[in-house]
């Protein structure tokens, strides 16, 4: 189809103001690059796998042997979050269940714990469900009506 005089020609015009480039970046199809999913060991469960993928830790950290720093929502929020999502029916690609678990872990108040491994379980017990539930329910409708992918 022929360009009408009025029509701009973006490619004639970027190259009169950008003569060292020789594409037009703006006018070439955008193709991201999409990292492949990282190779899980068979031995961890899938709770470790999207714990690793959610809060991925910078290379100078860690960990203790004795006690841990810890967000306790965290493990509420990940342990709950597969059966809120067989619930409601919401896709469950990794893009998806993280921004659930982003969305729900923005609405709880954090709960962080010095403990060892034993004593993360009491801490847990004492946070209701009811509360975490709540918040997984509104990020499933939020992260349902708007995929980000």
């Amino acid at each position: 189809m022929a360009k009408s005089k009025k029509e701009l020609d973006k490619d004639l015009m970027f190259s009169k103001i950008m003569p060292a480039l020789s594409d037009n970046p703006f006018t070439a199809p955008v193709t991201a690059h999409i990292p492949a999913p990282a190779e899980v060991p068979e031995d961890t469960d899938a709770l470790s796998a999207l714990r690793e993928k959610l809060f991925a830790r910078s290379s100078d950290f860690v960990e203790s042997e004795t006690n841990a720093t810890i967000n306790v929502m965290e493990n509420l929020v990940l342990r709950k979050v597969d059966s809120i999502i067989a619930r409601f029916n919401v896709c469950t690609c990794d893009r998806c269940r993280c921004d659930i678990c982003a969305c729900a872990l923005n609405d709880l108040p954090p709960h962080y714990i010095v403990a060892r491994q034993d004593a993360i379980a009491k801490a847990e017990i004492e946070i209701p469900e009811k509360l975490v539930m709540d918040a997984l329910i509104k990020a499933v409708i939020k992260v349902r009506s708007h995929p980000r992918h």
